[in-house]
């Protein structure tokens, strides 16, 4: 899996990466941009270089808002959280431990 890893890694950080037949310029502006731009589109916020440190749930376990590292609080309507499963496993709730989705 490390070798997956390293390929992919140097894919999305090689400004002609994509020219492994699957997109026609690099990742960020032709699969990232277009996604972000879609978002914002529609009224979203998209924050980049940020960092959570902790998920804040309201009585039924919804997300009530994120607290950033910077200690801004991020609320909203429905959220997207990119971060590597080990970062996001700190991260997650105790009252989410228990659900089946977050089990595995």
């Amino acid at each position: 899996m490390q070798c997956i890893l390293i390929a992919l890694n140097r894919f999305l950080q090689e400004k002609h990466g994509s020219k492994m037949a699957f997109l026609d310029g690099n990742p960020p502006e032709r699969l990232c941009k277009p996604i972000a731009d879609h978002i914002e589109s529609l009224g979203g916020k998209v924050i980049l270089n940020s960092r959570i440190q902790k998920i804040e749930l309201n009585a039924d376990k919804s997300v009530k808002h994120f607290v950033l590292t910077n200690g801004n609080i991020i609320t909203g309507d429905a959220y997207v959280f990119a971060t590597p499963v080990d970062i996001l496993k700190l991260l997650l709730p105790e009252d989410w431990k228990e659900i089946s989705y977050f089990k595995k």
